[in-house]
């Protein structure tokens, strides 16, 4: 977001600044612009140096270093600009979002106050400050900046902008149905269902209280498990979370007693999550320890990676090991739609982790779904997974997942 913003800063920059005379930068700004940063760089160099006093051409040089993934080598050249010219919102502008990439928060958002004082209506200047305080942790500021960018020019993107940082502020409400169809070697039963159900209520900006409760119907029997959590956000990147489900006595397939405890922590564009979880079964018990992270490679693609490791304890047997790998992969193929696939090499749901899971499973699935984001702030995925276990089992399971923020 801040990098996207910050290219269009600065090509709109070529507009307000004064138009340089040198007449190799316009081609040299073409260049940049088409992705021959290398090129483009050595041309801007050549006319600073024969010009040092052009800003402009300054400008595209810090522009192109932070193309480059050098953006401790563009902030001197925005702070130099600055220095010498006060007013111009372009190099506050750019200060302010080479500071927060590199997580100088507190000093990125100076910058970028600077140059709201100097053009408290640039929409490149609210843009920058509602994602330097969605960077700082500062939910109600930053979302006050999303509406007026929103109402200033209500772009499908300006639009979605605003829905997500009210959907990440607001309580949720999540829900997952399924329902399962195993092969007829699959031995007790032909098909299984269930809900899933969570409130995600947030009590203040650093604290959340959730509640769960589970069913399952699976080889003729009916199950449940009920409970909830807490959530933390221990700093403006990471969060905290703890959860206890308590199922019935009688339980055989679910859990009778579920605790998960998981730390997310996000770095620019990556989320790292450590989770470990204890499933307490009639006769079992399981551990599972997992790493997992997840990455906006683009801002329409996104990819996941998750290895988990489980360790089963029977009444007669104990450290059974399982491995599980899951892969998975999103991309927005238009506004508000993605396509979502996956493959899990083990166990493809600790979520709904029954009985039959334990121990070590060996299974192969693939998944593919749709999500739709409304702009009530709604997200709507349904999805399809296929599953070949050992022993020739098949299973398909079709899922359909609702999450409504208010």
């Amino acid at each position: 977001m801040l990098f996207s913003l910050f290219l269009l800063l600065l090509g709109q920059g070529a507009a307000q600044t004064a138009v340089n005379p040198a007449a190799d930068l316009p081609a040299a700004i073409q260049l940049a612009q088409e992705g021959h940063e290398e090129e483009a760089l050595a041309a801007l160099q050549r006319i600073a140096a024969a010009n040092p006093e052009d800003h402009l051409t300054r400008l595209w040089i810090a522009n192109v270093q932070v193309r480059l993934g050098h953006p401790e080598v563009a902030e001197p050249i925005y702070h130099s600009i600055a220095l010498e010219d006060p007013g111009n919102v372009d190099a506050w502008i750019g200060l302010g979002t080479v500071l927060l990439q590199m997580d100088r928060v507190s000093e990125g958002l100076d910058a970028l106050s600077r140059a709201e004082q100097l053009a408290p209506q640039n929409q490149n200047v609210i843009a920058a400050l509602a994602s330097g305080y969605r960077l700082a942790g500062d939910a109600p500021r930053s979302i006050s900046y999303y509406q007026q960018l929103a109402s200033a020019s209500p772009t499908v993107a300006n639009r979605m902008d605003l829905e997500r940082a009210l959907s990440d502020r607001g309580h949720r409400f999540e829900s997952q149905t399924f329902g399962e169809h195993y092969s007829h070697t699959s031995p007790q039963t032909p098909a299984t269902g269930g809900e899933d159900f969570a409130l995600n209520y947030r009590v203040s900006e650093t604290f959340r209280v959730i509640g769960r409760g589970q069913v399952q119907r699976k080889f003729s029997r009916d199950e449940h498990t009920f409970g909830g959590g807490a959530q933390w956000r221990w700093t403006p990147w990471g969060t905290v979370t703890g959860q206890v489900l308590v199922g019935s006595e009688d339980n055989r397939v679910l859990a009778q007693h579920t605790f998960m405890g998981r730390v997310d922590y996000g770095y620019h564009r990556a989320t790292y999550t450590g989770m470990v979880r204890y499933y307490d079964f009639f006769g079992a018990n399981v551990t599972m320890f997992s790493p997992a992270v997840t990455v906006a490679v683009t801002p329409r693609w996104t990819a996941a990676a998750l290895y988990a490791f489980t360790t089963t304890d029977t009444a007669v047997t104990s450290g059974i090991q399982g491995n599980t790998l899951d892969l998975r992969a999103a991309h927005e193929v238009a506004p508000r739609i993605w396509v979502r696939a996956g493959y899990i090499h083990g166990t493809e749901n600790f979520e709904q982790f029954s009985i039959d899971h334990i121990g070590d499973f060996r299974a192969n699935t693939v998944d593919g779904g749709v999500q739709f984001l409304l702009p009530s702030r709604t997200s709507i995925v349904g999805s399809y997974d296929y599953q070949w276990r050992d022993g020739g089992i098949r299973m398909g399971r079709f899922n359909v997942v609702l999450v409504q923020a208010f």
